[in-house]
């Protein structure tokens, strides 16, 4: 048999299919499955690795990197005695290369999470007859056996069902069980969410059984599709890394000019050995260079972590924690993101009376509160109703502190309805007053389902539900606050007129009727049930939906206000997504809502042009979230993606930051986010986002910091230079400053305590720098004074020609910029807050103990003081050093007060 192309197959009948795939309804031979199976290869996703080598290697790319490590080999090459300067600097680079390869290594593995979605067996037929096989050995034209709790396999294409439902939430976003059966849909180009003949890899049988034929398997499935977008997807950057990355290069060729510069000055004017130069440019590029901020920006960022994991945000991505904090989109899902993915009763609409229920989801707690008239007799009746007629085929259970349903939600909702309004004790006893007799199972065709239930020895409880419609038409009374009334053509319009705008508003609604008989036919039930099912008397109708979870609306009112777009990105029906949409304090309308076949006929640039207006998403495939996420961020938005299904993935790992539901999301769907919710709670995103600005915040004290300190460490060895001064620092004091005493006070700086109105403040521009011109002066100045402070010390010591004073004037010009660097922490606490307005820092105070106390140690130690080429400083010059420490800390304290921002 010849490789078989793809089809639409859901617009073929079954047996052309057969025809067209070489099989019939008594399956393959085992000889022909063996066959395909060599043709078409196992049931499998395929794995897409990264070598390891190449991981790590990578991590060697960076700009700045690759200039420590042409320092770090020159200074070996001129000086190999030196050794100590070059080893510090390729350690500190071998640390910083494992800490990123380990990032990236435990990020691989998307695609064989998706690889769990299949399951391990599948009954199949096989020369006629049942067989169980590995579910990787099915190969199309296999005809496959389904049943409850049966997990989808592979594709396919049905061939008879019998009241078939199928969980698609986590392929296509739907939040209610797709009802299947075999009959040829029409148009080709359906979506894949309205294939209703159609069965997909990794989803569900929910209630019912069926047979079909396998039309697709491994990476030809709706899913191995996913699973291909999702490799073939680049690696997105976060903000952070991108600024990173043009910072390095930015500065990488600053520093090269620069230390090309002294070179030459050092060679042709000042008349210096050319190895004596070099070794110059080498301690510049090390001043230059801030060794210690990948690492320092690596523990900030893992804190913040830290803390946002008690928030139940857990981290896979460190830099995708900032990257949260600067999204001004977030783009999500609608089933159990912004809502739990439980069907929940919110109306019960009486001929003359409306009742709106509280509670969220499955949790039998709420009320039921009147809104429009009152009719109690008839609550009571349609509760104890609901009760009986439900408890045989759904069970409400807890399992790990969380409530769910066995077997229909629809009918789950009713149940949970009963106790809110009857208490447990209520629903157990409506099962006691009204025992079952007898079962009419729901059927696709009539729409409902009846129960037959006994009263007395001569009388019988009949109650029906389902499609309310339908059951109208077999009724002739109906429940009024007088009584039972006759259903007459006007009574029906208006319950008709009622039924549309429940409908209309997203719910999905659901009605009881019922009648007491004196007698019944027991064989009716399974023989003649419109014997049984004629003459009732309508009850009420349920308007049900997957509500919001509690807190959704208000979260949404803070990200408003923070100036982050909401965005509901569903596979949903229209309706329902507005009717959701309005719940949760989104502006919907016709213009703001645009559906999946209208996105199929927009070009990419129409979709750029329109997409900012847009609010809602709905009836969406994968391939479409792919697209709204790509069109937000050539908009210039920093996306954050939220979504829990395997419809979601590839969207995830192309946002900015990918958000996936700890509790229902996929493996998939958490293996490309870089941010996990550990609740699926909403609010919890917004909670993330504040820790996110927090952090950026944060981060920018430390960058403010260190970024000053080089530059003043820079000044300082480039204006020794231009002083005809022998070099005023070692490499390795330059090495020393950066890794150790600058890193703890920087890292104590991303504690601070979080600055008022993070939330009101609008979001980081995409393309905004962490480093603008403004600040570069800013740092120059700084670092200028700095220099100045440093040189003043070292010139008032030094003695040309003397071995032992310039020892001692590198010691105390060493030490002094230290100790103004101490100053410069604590005025880089806030860019423009004065320091005597800020909540007080602990940890910076803990971290210029332990910097100061370290500084202090390889002064005066002696195994200490030839490695570093230092001696000890007389205790008379410290009260010097310190007034001089704080000259910093004052000038920037009165820019402060003179409100000249940074």
């Amino acid at each position: 048999m010849a490789y078989v192309e793809e089809h639409k197959w859901h617009s073929i009948d079954y047996k052309e299919v057969l025809t067209i795939l070489k099989t019939s309804e008594k399956g393959l031979t085992e000889e022909e499955a063996k066959r395909r199976l060599e043709i078409y290869g196992p049931n499998e996703l395929e794995e897409k690795k990264k070598s390891v080598i190449r991981m790590f290697i990578e991590q060697f790319t960076n700009f700045l990197i690759i200039i420590l490590l042409i320092s770090a080999a020159i200074a070996a090459i001129v000086n190999p005695s030196e050794w100590i300067d070059s080893a510090a600097i390729i350690l500190i680079v071998l640390i910083m290369a494992i800490v990123g390869f380990w990032q990236e290594y435990s990020a691989e593995k998307t695609i064989e999470a998706l690889k769990q979605l299949a399951p391990e067996y599948v009954t199949v037929l096989r020369d006629g007859e049942e067989k169980v096989i590995l579910a990787r050995e099915l190969v199309p034209g296999d005809i496959i056996i389904l049943k409850e709790g049966d997990k989808i396999p592979a594709d396919a294409r049905l061939i008879e069902t019998l009241n078939l439902d199928i969980d698609e939430s986590s392929l296509t976003g739907e939040s209610t069980p797709v009802v299947k059966d075999a009959k040829v849909i029409l148009p080709e180009d359906i979506p894949v969410s309205d294939r209703r003949n159609m069965v997909f890899m990794g989803t569900h049988v929910i209630r019912g059984k069926g047979k079909a034929v396998v039309v697709a398997t491994g990476m030809r499935t709706e899913v191995g599709k996913i699973a291909k977008m999702i490799a073939e997807a680049p690696e997105e950057k976060t903000p952070l890394e991108r600024e990173l990355d043009y910072f390095g290069k930015v500065a990488g060729i600053i520093i090269l000019g620069i230390s090309g510069i002294v070179a030459f000055l050092d060679v042709f004017i000042a008349h210096q050995s050319v190895i004596d130069a070099i070794l110059l440019a080498v301690a510049l590029a090390v001043a230059a260079i801030p060794e210690g901020l990948p690492a320092i920006a690596t523990a900030v960022l893992a804190i913040g972590a830290k803390r946002m994991a008690k928030r139940n945000a857990l981290v896979k991505k460190l830099a995708a924690v900032e990257a949260l904090g600067s999204c001004d989109v977030i783009a999500s899902d609608k089933t159990g993101t912004i809502t739990k993915g439980e069907m929940t009763v919110k109306k019960v609409v009486f001929y003359d009376a409306v009742y709106d229920v509280t509670g969220i989801g499955f949790e039998p707690k709420g009320e039921i509160i009147p809104r429009e008239g009152s009719n109690s007799n008839a609550l009571n009746n349609l509760l104890e109703y609901a009760a009986a007629h439900t408890s045989e085929d759904v069970k409400l259970v807890r399992e790990n502190d969380e409530w769910k349903i066995k077997g229909s939600t629809t009918e789950g909702a009713a149940l949970v309805l009963a106790y809110k309004g009857l208490s447990e004790k209520g629903v157990k006893e409506a099962t006691e007053k009204y025992p079952l007799v007898g079962i009419i199972p729901f059927d696709r065709f009539r729409k409902r389902k009846t129960t037959i239930h006994r009263l007395s020895d001569s009388k019988y409880l009949i109650i029906s539900s389902g499609a309310p419609e339908l059951l109208l038409e077999i009724c002739d009374k109906i429940v009024s606050s007088n009584g039972v009334i006759p259903l007459t053509d006007e009574i029906k319009k208006e319950m008709l007129r009622k039924i549309e705008d429940l409908a209309g508003n997203g719910y999905r609604t659901f009605a009881f009727a019922y009648s007491i008989v004196d007698t019944i036919d027991l064989k009716d039930v399974s023989e003649r049930p419109e014997n049984i099912e004629r003459n009732l008397t309508f009850l009420a109708v349920l308007g049900i939906i997957d509500p919001p979870r509690e807190g959704v609306k208000q979260a949404i009112e803070v990200a408003k206000r923070a100036g982050i777009k909401v965005i509901m990105v569903t596979g949903d029906h229209k309706l329902t997504a507005m009717a959701v949409g309005k719940m949760i304090g989104l502006e919907v309308s016709e213009d703001t809502v645009l559906e999946g076949r209208e996105l199929d006929q927009m070009s990419d640039e129409e979709l750029e042009e329109v997409i900012d207006k847009i609010t809602i998403f709905a009836r969406v495939t994968p391939e479409h979230k792919a697209r709204i996420v790509k069109a937000l961020k050539k908009r210039g938005h920093v996306v954050a993606m939220t979504g829990d299904g395997v419809n979601d993935a590839p969207a995830l790992k192309l946002a900015d930051i990918g958000i996936a539901m700890g509790i229902r999301g996929t493996d998939v769907a958490k293996e490309a986010a870089q941010l996990i919710l550990l609740d699926d709670n909403f609010v919890t995103i917004v909670e993330a986002v504040r820790e996110g600005r927090i952090i950026f915040e944060n981060l920018k004290k430390p960058i403010n910091y260190l970024l000053t300190c080089n530059f003043g460490e820079v000044a300082a060895v480039f204006g020794g230079e231009l002083l005809g001064l022998p070099p005023i620092f070692r490499p390795i004091h330059l090495l020393w400053i950066n890794v150790v005493t600058d890193s703890l006070p920087a890292v104590a700086l991303g504690l601070e305590p979080p600055e008022p109105g993070i939330m009101e403040r609008p979001p980081r521009k995409k393309h905004e720098r962490f480093v603008t011109p403004r600040k570069l002066a800013y740092y120059t100045i700084t670092g200028i004074i700095l220099a100045f402070i440093t040189l003043y010390m070292f010139i008032s010591v030094f003695k040309p020609n003397d071995i032992s004073s310039l020892i001692f004037a590198q010691t105390l010009a060493f030490t002094t910029i230290v100790l103004s660097e101490f100053g410069r922490a604590l005025a880089s606490r806030s860019e423009n807050i004065p320091i005597w307005r800020l909540e007080n820092n602990k940890w910076l105070w803990i971290a210029l103990f332990i910097s100061l106390l370290l500084q202090l140690l390889i002064l005066y130690i002696p195994y200490f003081q030839e490695p570093f080429g230092v001696i000890p400083i007389p205790l008379y010059y410290y009260p010097l050093l310190i007034v001089l420490s704080l000259v910093i800390l004052v000038v920037d304290e009165i820019r402060k007060a003179l409100k000249i921002n940074i």
